[in-house]
């Protein structure tokens, strides 16, 4: 059997900080690569399958449809079995799911194979934020977290860079190489620490309490998970709005090609990447709440600059929006592992997060059906106002970064 977590402190966490770190980055990449390739590859599926636009988001959404019952289920398996055991759960899960799709071009089955991809990918992010709270210390703890979940830009930039020589060749190729998420499973299994699963307790004679989806919604926890779920509703409803439909509004509204449209989507999540370690990095010294509100003021300003700028400066631009979007999501691991206490961390930063997706499943297919009857422009221009609803639920949330590092210099000394 293999260890459990070294519990001992550094100054930035645990002695096992670092391979947790490595761990996670990797199946959050593949997590986000197998949802973004969707939207890379959708003005091609759209002609594949002979569907319409509002059909195209139905799959963008029901992803997040199976992203947000995964999470409820993957959840309540990390908090009782173990967060170990859900990541690699869902590594292998929607690693499978997304390798049959290359051979279907039915869209009744496609639909059906994205809610399976959905539910493994809604796995991965509860568990693993959870893990990183454990192991880093709180004064670097945003920064770890965004790191680990800037690999979301990673999958994008890696998503758009093979689209760009896929997609006029075989797009399968796309989702083939999401379906080896599996091999991840494998590092994972030797690169993360055992949890204190049942029978390790049992060896301790400590009787573990079985956590359901129930304690989120018990005392002052309710109001926390409420707003914090809203949080992200916003933040997600704002992000897919636009990127599950921008490709598709550069090809077709802005008449570019595919190749050039590919370099307009990787120069946005490059933009992303950079956001994520720059507002983490502010959200650590100036507090989570400050940051993340800044950032929606910033995506709401973004974005609608970008409907209005001509080709030339687009290219640009499209690093700026993505240097936006960078900033919730980042700031957001280290915040939710904050929020909750530690027995139910992986359960409800999952939960939070991926119930959040509600947004991500009405955005895509809204936006696809205005711009079916007024055009993409017009089906965009809505997705400033879901950004600012993102501001009221981070008004009505507490700070959190101050307290955990107090707690945890006094633990320390």
């Amino acid at each position: 059997m293999q260890d459990t977590v070294n519990v001992s402190q550094s100054q930035s966490g645990t002695p096992q900080r670092w391979q947790v770190l490595a761990a996670t980055f990797l199946s959050y990449f593949y997590d986000s690569y197998d949802l973004i390739i969707l939207s890379i590859a959708m003005p091609v599926i759209i002609n594949v399958l002979g569907i319409s636009l509002s059909q195209g988001g139905l799959l963008s959404s029901v992803s997040m449809i199976g992203a947000m019952v995964g999470s409820i289920v993957l959840g309540v398996v990390a908090e009782n079995k173990g967060r170990k055991f859900a990541i690699i759960l869902s590594l292998v899960w929607f690693g499978i799911a997304t390798f049959p799709v290359i051979f279907i071009t039915h869209f009744g089955s496609w639909m059906v194979l994205r809610f399976f991809t959905g539910f493994g990918i809604g796995g991965v992010w509860g568990p693993a934020v959870a893990l990183l709270t454990k192991h880093w210390n709180a004064e670097y703890r945003a920064r770890a977290n965004s790191f680990m979940l800037s690999t979301f830009a990673l999958g994008g930039i890696a998503a758009a860079i093979l689209g760009r020589f896929s997609l006029s060749v075989d797009w399968r190729i796309l989702f083939l190489v999401g379906s080896t998420s599996i091999l991840v499973a494998i590092y994972c299994y030797f690169a993360i620490p055992a949890d204190e699963t049942d029978e390790l307790n049992a060896e301790k004679n400590v009787v573990k309490e079985k956590i359901g989806v129930g304690v989120l919604f018990k005392g002052g926890i309710a109001k926390i998970t409420i707003l914090a779920t809203l949080l992200n509703v916003a933040n997600m409803g704002g992000y897919w709005g636009v990127s599950s439909w921008v490709p598709t509004y550069l090809k077709t509204v802005r008449g570019l090609s595919v190749e050039r449209m590919a370099n307009f989507t990787i120069v946005m999540y490059i933009g992303m990447f950079i956001g994520y370690q720059a507002w983490s990095s502010l959200a650590d010294k100036i507090g989570r709440k400050k940051v993340m509100a800044i950032c929606f003021l910033f995506d709401m300003v973004s974005v609608i600059m970008y409907l209005i700028l001509p080709n030339e400066v687009l290219f640009w631009w499209g690093a700026v929006v993505g240097f936006g979007f960078g900033g919730v999501f980042g700031v957001m691991g280290a915040y939710y592992g904050e929020l909750f206490p530690e027995r139910f961390r992986a359960l409800a930063g999952g939960f939070c997060f991926n119930i959040g997706r509600l947004g991500s499943v009405l955005a895509p297919f809204t936006v696809g059906l205005i711009g079916q009857y007024y055009g993409l422009k017009v089906g965009l221009e809505i997705t400033p106002a879901v950004f600012a609803l993102g501001l009221i639920a981070v008004a009505l949330l507490p700070e959190t970064m101050q307290k955990k590092v107090l707690q945890e210099k006094e633990s320390i000394a």
